[in-house]
C-alpha cells in the first residue's frame, strides 16, 4: 500500500514575484495585485494554516533549458532594464510582453517553486498542491516569450516529472480563457503528455488567433489524438457549458488515459467579471472542476496559476480551488441547464475528430456533426489568422486592458459578482467526524440458516473499516429503533402490523408467512432488526443535517430497496432509503433529493414510492435481466409529475458483464450531467456490492475502484451531504474491500486509481448500447445530455454568404 502523504495540500509563492510589474504602465492588468489578492484572501480564510508551505528557490539554467533555448535565456538576462526606451523596444520584439529589473528572478522563482512543489507531491510530502506563481507561463514558447509569459512553468514541470520521476503519462488541463499554444507546441508529437485546453476562440478572431488552436489540431506522430482543443466560439458562457465540456470530453478521455500526474494551467480569466475573458463562470465552479481531477492519478494534482484579471473573482476562484484540494465540500451550483448550442456544436466536432483515439468518446454517435465541422471551417476561413512561424519585426507595445463595457454594463457585472459570492459563502470545515458511521452488532441477530443475506455481511465491512483504521477517523453515530410513525413514511399500517406480528409468531406461523416467491425469510428477530436498520439510518440523516458530520455510511441490515409500501420483497422488509428520503422531505423540507442505486438489482421498492414525485430523482444502475422480474427497463421513466425522474441504466443481459469503466462512463455521460441539472440538496446511495466480481448472486465484474470512484464523484453534489446505505452484496471478501473503499473515499482519501484496462475502456456491447439508449429516452427531459443541434441544410451556405458579404464590406 502506498505511503500516505504527510500533508494533504502544499502551496508555494514568493514575495519577490510581487515586484514583477510593467514599468511603463503601472495599471497593467497583469499586475502584482493579482497574486497579492489571492494571498490575502487565503490568509483571511486561514487556508494556509491547513497547508504545507513549500519554499520557492530559483530554477537553474538546466531546468529552464528542459524546454527553452539558451538564446532566450541569454536574451532575457541581457535585457536593457535600466533604460526605459530601450526596454520598450526590446519588449516589442515579443507579442504582449513586459519585463522590469525583477522579472527574470521572478520567472526563475516561478519555475523553481513549481518544481519544488512537484517534488513535494512526488515524494509524498503532500498529496496535491497549488503553485501561486507569476509571471504566468503557458504562452511561452521554446525560443519566445509571449502573452505576459516568460518561461513556460507547466511545460518545464511536466518535462521534469517525466525525466526526473520517470512518469509515463502526464495530463495537462488548461482552462485559461486563452489557448496555451506554448504548451501545445511542446508536446504535440508525444503521447507521454495529454494536453486538453478549453479556450475562447471565436473561429480564430480571439487572441492568439491561431489555426492550430482549433479542434482539428489533435497532435502528430506518437502524439496523434493526445492534443485536445475545445475552442469556445462565443462569450458569455456559463457553468453549464463548462460542465458539459468536462462530462462529455475531458473526464472520459482523462480516465481512459489514466495519468500518473495531473497538472492544471489555471487561468481565472474565464470567471465572471473578467474583462479579458467575458465569460460567466462563477468562482465556486472551480472547486467542482478540481474535485473531479482529484479522482485521477491517485490524487496527485498540481495547480499552476496562469491568467485572471477581475481581482474579486480571481481571488475567489483560486480560494475555491485551494479548498477543493484541501478536501472541503464544493458549494452547490445553481441548476446547470441548457448548455449553449455553440458549445454543443464544438463538443460534437471534438468527439468526431477524436473518436478513433478514445474509446469512451465512441459512446455517442457524431455522424450528424459534419455540418458543424463544415460551418466552423468556413467561418474560420474568413478570419486573418496568425502564423507563428512568420514573426513580425516589431509588435505593438503591450497595452493596458481596454474596457469595452458601458457604465451600465459594468454595474450589472458588479451586481452579478456580488450575487455569485453571496450564493457561495465559505463555511468552516468540519474536523474529525466529517464522515459518520453506524454499526450495531444487534443487527446480526436476525439470520436464516444457509441464507446468503447473512450477519457476516455487515461484519465483513466493519472489519474492513477497522483493519484500515478508518473507524478511528470517523464519528460513530448511535443506533436506534425507528418509530411506527417513521416506518409509515414509506409503508402502510397494515404491512407494519403484519411485520410486528412476527415478533411473537410461532415457528409454524412464521413458516406460513414465508414468502419463497418474494425471497423473504421470517424469524422472531426480523421486525426489531429491520426497525434498527431504518432508525439507525435516520439517526445518520439527523447528524448530517445538523452538521454533526458531512457524510456517512450506514452499515445496516436487512437491506431495503426492494421493499414496497405494503410488501416485503427480495431480502428487504422496511425500505431504509425511501424512509430516509421521505424523512428529509417532511422534517427538513428538502425539495430535491437524489437517490443513486448501484446495486446489481434494480430497487423496485424505491422506484414505486417516488414514481410520481419530482422531489426525488431516482437513478439505478443494474442488470436489467436480473431480479426483480419485469422491472428496470430503460424505457420506464416515471409517471405524471415524476416523468423523467426515474432513470434506469439497465445493462441489457449483462453479456458481457459490466466492468468498472462502464459504470464510470455512465456517471460521466448520464448521471453527473443530470445531477447538476437537478441540483440536489441531499444524496442518498443504495450501496449494493453484488455487481462486484465473485458475488454469489450478481454477475458483474466491478472492483473496489468503481465503488470508490462513484462515491468520489457524488461528493461534489449537495454540499457534500451524501449518505451511503448498505443494500446487497454477498461475497464477504468484496464487501470487506469495497465497503471500506467507500468509507475511505467519504473521508476524503483519494479514490482508487483506474489502472486496469477494465477501469479505462468502456465496452461497446455494454456502455455504447445502453448509454445511447438512456440518452435517447431522457434527452427530452434533461437538457444537459449530449446532443448535436439540428440545422437546416441550406443555413450554412446562407451564413457563409452573409459572412463573406460582411468581410467584403469591411475591406
Amino acid at each position: 500500500m502506498a505511503t500516505q502523504p504527510v500533508a494533504r495540500t502544499g502551496y508555494t509563492y514568493d514575495e519577490l514575484m510581487l515586484k514583477h510589474e510593467c514599468p511603463w504602465a503601472k495599471d497593467h492588468h497583469e499586475s502584482p495585485l493579482r497574486l497579492s489578492s489571492i494571498l490575502d484572501r487565503c490568509r483571511e480564510l486561514k487556508l494556509f494554516d491547513r497547508c504545507l508551505f513549500v519554499k520557492c528557490t530559483k530554477a537553474n539554467d538546466d531546468d529552464i533549458l528542459l524546454y527553452h533555448n539558451e538564446s532566450l535565456l541569454k536574451s532575457l538576462s541581457q535585457a536593457p532594464c535600466k533604460n526605459i526606451e530601450q526596454l520598450k523596444e526590446f519588449c516589442q520584439t515579443y507579442d504582449d510582453v513586459y519585463i522590469n529589473e525583477f522579472s527574470l528572478e521572478a520567472a526563475k522563482l516561478a519555475v523553481g517553486g513549481s518544481l519544488n512543489l512537484l517534488d513535494s507531491i512526488m515524494t509524498n510530502k503532500c498529496q496535491n498542491g497549488f503553485a501561486l506563481v507569476r509571471p504566468p507561463g503557458h504562452h511561452a514558447m521554446e525560443n519566445e516569450m509571449n502573452g505576459f509569459c516568460l518561461f513556460n512553468n507547466v511545460v518545464i514541470t511536466a518535462k521534469t516529472a517525466i525525466e526526473k520521476y520517470n512518469l509515463q503519462r502526464v495530463l495537462i488541463i488548461d482552462w485559461d480563457v486563452h489557448h496555451g499554444q506554448g504548451t501545445q507546441y511542446a508536446f504535440y508529437d508525444t503521447n507521454k503528455v495529454l494536453c486538453i485546453s478549453t479556450h475562447r476562440y471565436e473561429y480564430g478572431q480571439y487572441w492568439p488567433s491561431l489555426a492550430e488552436s482549433d479542434f482539428d489540431f489533435i497532435g502528430e506522430g506518437d502524439g496523434q489524438g493526445f492534443n485536445v482543443n475545445i475552442p469556445l466560439n462565443k462569450t458569455g458562457l456559463k457553468n453549464a457549458d463548462y460542465l458539459y465540456i468536462f462530462f462529455n470530453i475531458i473526464l472520459p478521455i482523462a480516465y481512459e488515459y489514466d495519468p500518473d500526474l495531473v497538472l492544471v494551467s489555471a487561468g481565472y480569466d474565464v470567471a465572471l467579471g473578467c474583462p479579458e475573458g467575458e465569460m460567466k463562470i462563477t468562482p465556486d465552479t472551480f472547486a467542482h472542476l478540481t474535485h473531479y481531477l482529484k479522482g485521477l492519478a491517485n490524487g496527485k494534482v498540481m495547480i499552476l496559476l496562469e491568467g485572471g484579471y477581475c481581482i474579486d473573482t480571481l481571488a475567489e476562484g483560486a480560494v475555491w480551488t485551494l479548498r477543493s484540494l484541501l478536501g472541503d465540500p464544493c458549494s452547490p451550483l445553481q441548476a446547470c441547464t441548457n448548455p449553449d448550442p455553440i458549445v454543443k456544436k464544438t463538443v460534437a466536432c471534438c468527439k468526431n475528430v477524436l473518436k478513433d483515439y478514445w474509446q469512451s468518446l465512441r459512446i455517442d454517435l457524431t455522424d450528424k456533426c459534419e455540418i458543424w465541422i463544415k460551418e466552423a471551417k468556413r467561418k474560420q476561413a474568413l478570419i486573418p489568422l496568425i502564423n507563428n512561424k512568420i514573426r513580425p519585426i516589431q509588435y505593438d507595445l503591450t497595452p493596458t486592458l481596454i474596457i469595452k463595457q458601458t457604465e451600465e454594463q459594468l454595474l450589472k457585472i458588479q451586481q452579478d459578482i456580488k450575487r455569485a459570492l453571496e450564493l457561495a459563502p465559505h463555511q468552516k470545515p468540519l474536523e474529525r467526524g466529517r464522515t459518520l458511521l453506524v454499526y450495531d452488532e444487534l443487527m446480526k441477530k436476525f439470520h436464516s440458516r444457509g441464507h446468503c443475506e447473512r450477519p457476516g455481511r455487515i461484519e465483513a465491512i466493519w472489519k474492513g473499516v477497522q483493519s484500515r483504521g478508518l473507524d478511528q477517523r470517523c464519528k460513530m453515530i448511535p443506533s436506534r429503533l425507528a418509530t411506527k410513525e417513521e416506518i409509515l413514511l414509506a409503508h402502510n399500517d397494515e404491512f407494519y402490523e403484519l411485520m410486528k406480528s412476527t415478533k411473537t409468531a410461532s415457528e409454524r406461523q412464521l413458516k406460513q408467512l414465508k414468502g419463497a416467491l418474494r425471497s423473504v425469510e421470517y424469524t422472531n428477530d426480523v421486525f426489531d432488526n429491520a426497525l434498527l436498520a431504518a432508525g439507525s439510518c435516520l439517526n445518520m440523516i439527523d447528524a448530517i443535517m445538523t452538521d454533526e458530520g458531512r457524510n456517512g455510511f450506514a452499515i445496516v441490515r436487512p437491506p431495503g430497496h426492494h421493499a414496497h409500501c405494503s410488501l416485503d420483497y427480495g431480502f428487504c422488509y422496511f425500505n431504509n432509503v425511501a424512509i430516509c428520503a421521505r424523512y428529509l422531505q417532511r422534517h427538513y423540507n428538502l425539495q430535491r433529493i437524489l437517490i443513486i442505486d448501484f446495486d446489481y438489482h434494480m430497487g423496485d421498492g424505491v422506484k414505486d414510492v417516488f414514481y410520481e414525485d419530482p422531489g426525488v430523482l431516482y437513478i439505478s444502475l443494474h442488470c436489467y435481466d436480473a431480479f426483480p422480474p419485469n422491472e428496470g427497463h430503460p424505457n420506464d421513466s416515471g409517471k405524471d409529475k415524476g416523468l423523467g425522474y426515474n432513470i434506469n441504466i439497465g445493462w441489457l443481459k449483462f453479456d458481457p458483464p459490466a466492468v468498472d469503466a462502464d459504470y464510470i462512463n455512465a456517471f460521466h455521460h448520464v448521471i453527473l450531467p443530470i445531477a447538476y441539472e437537478y441540483n440536489p440538496e441531499f444524496v442518498l446511495v443504495c450501496a449494493g456490492f453484488d455487481a462486484a466480481e465473485g458475488d454469489r448472486i450478481g454477475w458483474g465484474k466491478l472492483s473496489a475502484c468503481a465503488y470508490s470512484q462513484m462515491t468520489h464523484m457524488l461528493l461534489s453534489l449537495a454540499n457534500g451531504r451524501v449518505l451511503e446505505v448498505l443494500e446487497g452484496g454477498y461475497c464477504l471478501h468484496q464487501l470487506n474491500i469495497c465497503g471500506s473503499a467507500c468509507v475511505a473515499t467519504l473521508l476524503g482519501d483519494s479514490p482508487i486509481r483506474c489502472s486496469e484496462d477494465s477501469a479505462k475502456y468502456p465496452q461497446d456491447l455494454v456502455s455504447v448500447r445502453t448509454i445511447q439508449m438512456i440518452k435517447d429516452i431522457h434527452r427530452s427531459f434533461w437538457t444537459s445530455l449530449f446532443t448535436i443541434p439540428d440545422q437546416n441544410e441550406n443555413a450554412i451556405d446562407k451564413l457563409a454568404e452573409n459572412l463573406e458579404k460582411t468581410a467584403i464590406k469591411n475591406n
